[in-house]
């Protein structure tokens, strides 16, 4: 599962970012999670503070996610002590998080059984 373990509000987009983690014992996709601020869910505006990961990356057990705020590439980098962290961005012109309200949370995508059904009539 992933889970926000960092969150760091600035008026800089260089400066803010949230950072992630695959605290689960298996590799997930990143693609259709998402992080949103409680002023987004209230005001049904997602344009506002939130973020889509489209990104087709796994992420290994363990390793972070560094979801920056402004622009760039997204890419796998390696820490001093040797860690992985995927680095994903907004690219966004002006501070998100710093002036949104309230906690901020990841929502992960669901499962549905119309997805799983084809493989439970072939066994």
């Amino acid at each position: 599962m992933i889970r926000i373990v960092g969150l760091q509000r600035n008026e800089s987009t260089a400066q803010e970012f949230v950072l992630l983690q695959n605290q689960g014992s298996l590799r997930l996709s990143l693609r259709g999670h998402l992080v949103v601020s409680d002023a987004a869910i209230e005001h049904s505006d997602l344009s506002f503070a939130a973020h889509a990961f489209n990104d087709d990356v796994q992420v290994p057990p363990g390793m972070y996610i560094l979801l920056a705020t402004g622009r760039g590439n997204p890419r796998w980098v390696r820490t001093k002590e040797g860690a992985l962290v995927y680095y994903a961005y907004m690219n966004r012109d002006t501070s998100v998080w710093e002036r949104a309200s309230g906690s901020v949370h990841v929502l992960c995508p669901q499962h549905t059984f119309a997805e799983r059904a084809p493989a439970l009539l072939l066994s």
